[in-house]
């Protein structure tokens, strides 16, 4: 990987970061990795997040 492809992917991340996205968009994102459900539960193996992660 050349260091302009490293700037690239630096610079993209950081647009990434900074931007701000809905709850919607958030909850699609989890449910696409299959980390929670459509209905904003986590899946089996991520349960454990569960407990740690305060609903608001």
């Amino acid at each position: 990987m050349s260091n302009k492809d490293i700037k690239k992917l630096t610079d993209l991340a950081k647009e990434k970061l900074g931007k701000q996205i809905t709850r919607d968009e958030a909850l699609r994102s989890f449910v696409s990795a299959g980390i929670m459900n459509s209905r904003g539960q986590f899946t089996k193996p991520y349960q454990n997040l569960g407990r740690v992660v305060k609903n608001k």
